[in-house]
């Protein structure tokens, strides 16, 4: 019977089809090298954040598939998992919704700053009774994805004009597809909702900032490293955006001394956007769905690595 090593707490859905599939299912925390190695004879892996890379890989020789727990896998060394013939999953789509309606009250958050009595700041430079509304803005939304598209739909009340970017066009349900260029000049809120890749690794820094209007507000639900934290704080610090709203920092959890949750104009949540009921049963299922896939010898849905 093939082994699956999953962390602790994770849904019962996911448990339930993986044993109603014949596979053995073993648990434990997923916070150290030993707690993959004292099971190096795993056929799978569903993974939470821990990294993998050839340290793990070259030592669990059965191991074929490590399916990702959502849809960021930048824990993941996608060249040290393909060398060694395991293909990586995440789960695109899953948690479309719980991430969705997490952008939307960052940006409603991140421009009224209604946070301000509830993390103490008396700072007087937010004046009561500023902020700026959602609706009928220009909302950027860079990463057009499930995730993107998802924000799209549900701006729809709000009579905003979406201005999307993407490597492909996709139809864009209250705008249209935009360059990077429009979007840092135009938006009245930035919002993130791509991967972390070499490519977009500290792609906010400060030249766009100086490009986004200064009423702007950057809402980041992405990862931290697709912003330049240090270029962030001086923007919001001298006025050159108006506000943030971030579930994602560089380091995470936040330290608490980070600069970022002493401003006046931040609000911060520590990287929840997916966790909700429903994403996280059916993120669940779909790390199973294809971990079940690649033990029978089939192609994986969500393959990220080749």
């Amino acid at each position: 019977m093939p082994k699956v090593l999953v962390f602790d707490d994770i849904a019962t859905a996911a448990v339930d089809y993986l044993k109603a599939h014949d596979v053995e299912v073993i648990s434990n925390r997923q916070l150290a090298d030993a707690d993959f190695l004292a099971h190096a004879d795993a056929d799978a892996v569903i993974l939470m954040m821990h990294p993998m890379t050839d340290k793990l890989f070259s030592q669990m020789p059965n191991l074929k598939i490590v399916a990702r727990y959502g849809v960021g896998y930048d824990n993941v060394n996608l060249s040290d998992a393909t060398a060694h013939g395991v293909a990586v999953t995440n789960t695109p789509g899953a948690n479309a919704t719980a991430v969705a309606e997490t952008a939307v009250m960052h940006m409603l958050m991140g421009g009224r700053y209604f946070y301000q009595q509830r993390q103490g700041i008396t700072d007087t430079t937010v004046p009561s009774g500023t902020g700026q509304e959602v609706s009928n803005k220009t909302v950027g939304i860079i990463g057009f994805g499930a995730i993107g598209q998802k924000i799209d739909e549900l701006l729809t009340g709000f009579h905003v004009d979406v201005l999307a970017y993407a490597r492909h066009d996709r139809p864009v349900k209250n705008g249209r597809m935009a360059t990077l260029s429009e979007i840092y000049a135009q938006s009245d809120f930035v919002v993130l909702a791509l991967p972390a890749t070499p490519d977009t690794q500290n792609m906010i820094d400060a030249t766009v900032f100086k490009q986004m209007k200064n009423s702007a507000v950057l809402v980041n639900i992405a990862r931290g490293a697709v912003v330049d934290e240090a270029a962030l704080i001086s923007a919001l610090k001298t006025g050159e955006i108006a506000g943030a709203g971030l579930d994602v920092v560089t380091v995470e959890p936040i330290d608490e001394k980070n600069e970022l949750l002493t401003l006046p104009n931040v609000f911060v949540t520590p990287h929840v956007a997916a966790k909700s009921v429903e994403a996280f049963d059916a993120v669940g299922l779909a790390a199973a769905e294809d971990v079940v896939r690649v033990l029978r010898g089939e192609k994986p849905k969500f393959q990220v690595n080749e």
